[in-house]
């Protein structure tokens, strides 16, 4: 298997559980946060963002099959959001003037990892 075969099933693997979780488990995704989701309303909005947006993600990995013009095409488009979203954390963070290592930290280096895993590698 190539590098880029590997690397875009892992990150398809971590959007995937972080998708199942929230999708399971919703009221637990904002108190990780500090926050809650007492309402249906509330765990519906979680369900959508932190289940549904990650299970695209994992979704247009898995359709990335090869390393064809469109396969890179999908693997960018989810490399720039998890870069967005791990630097976007720790930017609120500096607007904050705190950002702790759990969960803001951890995240965010989650999320800049599987950008860099999803990093194109010439003949990988």
């Amino acid at each position: 298997m190539s590098h880029n075969a590997s690397m875009r099933k892992a990150a398809a693997g971590f959007y995937a559980g972080i998708g199942i979780f929230a999708l399971v488990k919703p009221a637990l995704v904002p108190q990780i946060f500090g926050g809650d989701a007492p309402t249906s309303e509330s765990r519906t909005e979680v369900r959508a963002v932190y289940g549904g947006i990650p299970l695209a993600f994992a979704l247009a990995l898995a359709q990335a099959g090869d390393d064809g013009p469109r396969s890179a095409g999908l693997r960018a488009a989810v490399r720039y959001a998890s870069y967005g979203m791990g630097l976007t954390r720790l930017l609120s963070g500096g607007f904050e003037r705190r950002v702790q290592p759990w969960p803001t930290g951890f995240f965010a280096a989650l999320e800049i990892a599987a950008g860099a895993a999803l990093t194109e590698r010439p003949n990988a």
